[in-house]
C-alpha cells in the first residue's frame, strides 16, 4: 500500500474508449489529488470528492466502459511521474449530491461573498442555509416536481434558492429580476409557479407593488392559502426582506420553520431525485417570438458544469467574479454550478457598473471573471484609464457575441487573463456545446473543438443535408448536453430536435479543417441581398480588423431594387475620427463588392439586453429609422429643386 501525496499532480490519459464519443480518445486530464489511497484493487479519491469507489464499480455503473490501470508510477523524489487511467469523465450524479459532497470536503472555504465583501458564507453554512430553505420549502407543500420561481438579483439568497429548490425535489425557474408587468404576467402562467421567491427593496426589483396589481387577491390572503384565478397553480410567495407584506411568507421564517423538521422527510424527497429528472427550466429571451422554458436535467447541468470547470480548471482555491445574471445560464449553471463543482469562492455581483467591479476584483483578488464581449471590453477601457490591481485574474469563459482578435489579446494582455477560454453554447445545450483550448488556433469566428460528450456537424439550410467542411450551414448538436424539451411545446420540441437526437440552433457556422467550429451568425439574421446570402458575420469579422474600430455589428435593412441592403453600426475606439469613407475604402478589394454596406452609422452604444447581449432586433429599428430620415431628406431635396 502507497500513500500518494496530496501535493503531487497525477496525470491521467484516456487510452482505451468503448461506447462513448471518440472525441474523448487521448484526452488528457489533470487534477491534484486531495489525498488518494492506492491500494489493489486501486482505491482512490478524486479532485470531485463524490466519486469515491473501486474502479471495478465505475466500470459497472457505466456500461460498457474500460477501466483498468496502464501503468503506475510513484517517486516521492520524482512528482512529475504520474499513473495513467482508462476512465470516462461522465458523472452519474444529481446536483443536490453534488452540492452536499463539496460543502462537506471543503466546509471551511468560503462559498458566496455579496458585491459588498460585509456577507461572507463558508461551504458548511452554505449547505446548512440551502438545507433549511428546502426543509422550509417542504412544510408549506411544496412536492416532488413543483415549479419554483426565484425573480431576484445575484445574491446570496438567489443562490441558497438554486440549490435548496432543487434539494427539496422542486423544479428552478429564474427569472428576470427587471422584468414587468406583461412580461411577468405571461411567465408566471406559462412556467406553473407554485412558489415565487423574490427579493423586494433594491431599487431593480421593487416588485411587489406590480405582483399585487397582477394577483389582488394576494393582499388578502393568508401565507400559503392564496387562490388566484389568474395564476391558479401559485400558492406560495416568499420574500427576501426582514419586512412583512401581506399574504407573503418571510425569508427568514421560511429558514426557521425548515430548521425545525426533521431531516427524514428530505432526505427521502432527495433519494427520489435521478439524473433524468428535470431540475431547472430557463427561459429564453423571447427575441424571436413569446419566450419558450428550457427544460435541463441533473444530467444536463452537473455534466456541463463539470466540463467548463474543467476548461478553466478551477479548484477551491478559486475566487470567481459572479457577474452573469444568474437568471440566464451563463450564471446559474457556467458560474455557480462550475464554481461549486469544485469548491470555489464565488463574489456575486448585482449590477455591473466597470469601475465597482474592477475595485471589487482587486479587493477580493478574484482569479475568475466570464462574461459576454461587451463586459471584458468595457473593462479593458476602464484598465486603460485608471490602475486597477487585478493581476489575480487569470482564467474564465468568454462567449455570447462575436469578438476580434485584438479584444483576445487585449484580455490576455490588458487584463492579464491567459487562460481566457472563447466558447460557444445555447440555452438549449446546457449551455456549452464547444471551446477553445490551449494550442488551438484563435480567429475572428473560432469558438473551438466540440467538448467531451458532445457532436456537432452542418448541414445545407435548404437541402438539410450534411455539407463539407469550410461549408457553412445550420449547426447541429447531439449530446447529453441537449435539453429535454421547451415545457408545455411538444410541437416546438419536435422542430427543434429531430428523430435522431440532433439540436438544431439555428446558427450558422461551418467546421474548420483543424476540426475547430466557427461562427457565422444565426438563419435569421441573414441578409438576402440580390438573391444572394450574405453572413453579417464576416461583415463584422472584417471591419473589426481596422485599428480604429473597436465594435461593429451588421444588419439587413428592407430595400426596393435589392430586397435587402447591408448596415454596419460602428463603435469606435477612444479619440479615433473615421468617416463612412473610410470604412468603404478598407473594404474595397478585400471583401466582394457585394457585402461592402451601403449604409454605416458610428454608434456610442450598442442596445443591449440584461445579460449584455447586443439585440440585433433594437439595431434593425434604429437603421430602419435613419434610412427612412435619409430617404426623405432626399425626396424633399428633389421636391425642392
Amino acid at each position: 500500500m502507497s500513500i500518494i501525496d496530496s501535493s503531487r499532480r497525477i496525470k491521467f490519459e484516456i487510452v482505451h474508449v468503448d461506447s462513448i464519443p471518440c472525441s474523448l480518445v487521448g484526452q488528457k486530464l489533470v487534477y491534484t489529488l486531495e489525498g488518494a489511497l492506492v491500494s489493489e484493487p486501486l482505491k482512490m479519491k478524486w479532485p470531485m470528492p463524490w466519486i469515491e469507489c473501486e474502479f471495478e464499480k465505475i466500470a459497472k455503473s457505466m456500461e460498457k466502459i474500460s477501466v483498468k490501470i496502464t501503468k503506475r508510477v510513484y517517486n516521492p523524489d520524482e512528482p512529475d511521474q504520474y499513473v495513467d487511467v482508462v476512465i470516462s469523465s461522465f458523472i452519474d450524479i444529481t446536483i443536490p449530491q453534488l452540492a452536499d459532497d463539496v460543502a462537506d470536503f471543503y466546509s471551511k472555504c468560503e462559498a458566496l461573498i455579496n458585491h459588498t465583501g460585509k456577507r461572507r458564507i463558508k461551504y458548511h453554512d452554505f449547505k446548512q442555509l440551502y438545507t433549511n430553505l428546502a426543509k422550509g420549502l417542504i412544510s408549506i407543500g411544496l412536492e416532488k416536481g413543483n415549479n419554483v420561481a426565484v425573480w431576484a438579483v445575484n445574491s446570496p439568497e438567489f443562490v441558497i434558492s438554486q440549490f435548496g429548490i432543487i434539494k427539496a425535489g422542486g423544479i428552478f425557474i429564474p427569472m428576470n429580476a427587471y422584468e414587468k408587468q406583461v412580461r411577468m404576467e405571461e411567465l408566471l402562467l406559462n412556467s406553473d409557479t407554485h412558489t415565487l421567491i423574490m427579493q423586494v427593496g433594491a431599487k431593480a426589483t421593487e416588485n411587489i407593488e406590480l405582483l399585487y396589481k397582477i394577483c389582488p387577491e394576494l393582499s388578502e390572503s393568508i401565507p400559503g392559502q392564496l387562490k388566484c384565478p389568474r395564476f391558479p397553480k401559485l400558492k406560495n410567495v416568499i420574500v427576501i426582506s426582514g419586512v412583512e407584506y401581506p399574504g407573503t411568507f418571510r425569508w427568514a421564517d421560511i429558514l426557521e420553520q425548515g430548521e425545525k423538521l426533521k431531516t427524514e422527510l428530505l432526505d427521502e424527497r432527495q433519494s427520489s431525485l435521478c439524473v433524468d429528472d428535470v431540475a431547472q427550466i430557463i427561459y429564453t429571451s423571447g427575441s424571436t417570438g413569446n419566450s419558450k422554458g428550457v427544460m435541463l436535467s441533473h444530467g444536463n447541468i452537473v455534466e456541463n458544469a463539470n466540463a467548463m470547470a474543467s476548461l478553466m480548471e478551477l479548484t477551491n482555491k478559486d475566487v470567481m467574479c459572479v457577474l452573469a445574471p444568474l437568471f440566464h445560464c451563463f450564471g446559474s449553471i457556467a458560474c455557480t454550478m462550475a464554481a461549486v463543482s469544485r469548491g470555489c469562492s464565488m463574489v456575486l455581483v448585482n449590477k455591473f457598473k466597470t469601475d465597482i467591479t474592477l475595485s471589487l476584483i482587486e479587493k477580493e483578488k478574484c482569479t475568475v471573471l466570464s462574461g459576454v464581449p461587451t463586459l471584458f471590453i468595457s473593462c479593458i477601457e476602464q484598465v486603460q484609464k485608471e490602475h486597477y490591481d487585478i493581476s489575480s485574474l487569470r482564467t474564465g469563459i468568454i462567449a455570447g457575441a462575436s469578438f476580434s482578435v485584438q479584444v483576445l489579446k487585449d484580455i490576455k494582455n490588458i487584463l492579464g487573463i491567459k487562460n481566457i477560454i472563447p466558447s460557444y453554447g445555447l440555452t438549449e445545450a446546457s449551455p456549452c456545446v464547444s471551446a477553445l483550448k490551449a494550442g488551438d488556433e484563435f480567429h475572428e469566428s473560432s469558438v473551438g473543438h466540440p467538448i467531451p460528450g458532445v457532436e456537432v456537424k452542418i448541414i445545407d439550410i435548404l437541402s438539410k443535408q450534411e455539407v463539407k467542411d469550410r461549408e457553412s450551414g445550420e449547426i447541429l448538436v447531439r449530446g447529453y448536453n441537449v435539453m429535454k424539451g421547451y415545457y408545455h411545446m411538444v410541437e416546438e420540441t419536435q422542430n427543434i430536435i429531430d428523430s435522431e437526437g440532433w439540436l438544431h440552433t439555428g446558427d450558422i457556422g461551418f467546421i474548420h479543417e483543424s476540426g475547430c467550429l466557427c461562427l457565422r451568425g444565426r438563419c435569421k439574421d441573414i441578409i438576402i441581398r440580390c438573391g444572394e446570402n450574405i453572413s453579417p458575420k464576416e461583415i463584422e469579422d472584417f471591419i473589426v480588423t481596422h485599428k480604429d474600430v473597436m465594435e461593429v455589428h451588421a444588419v439587413g435593412v428592407p430595400d426596393y431594387l435589392n430586397g435587402e441592403e447591408i448596415m454596419v453600426f460602428i463603435r469606435l475606439k477612444e479619440n479615433s475620427a473615421i468617416t463612412e469613407k473610410d470604412i468603404k475604402d478598407y473594404c474595397r478589394g478585400k471583401i466582394a463588392s457585394n457585402k461592402i454596406p451601403k449604409y454605416i452609422s458610428f454608434i456610442d452604444k450598442f442596445p443591449q439586453s440584461e445579460t449584455g447581449k447586443v439585440l440585433k432586433k433594437d439595431l434593425k429599428k434604429i437603421a430602419a429609422e435613419i434610412i427612412e430620415g435619409k430617404v426623405n431628406k432626399r425626396i424633399s431635396k428633389k421636391i425642392k429643386e
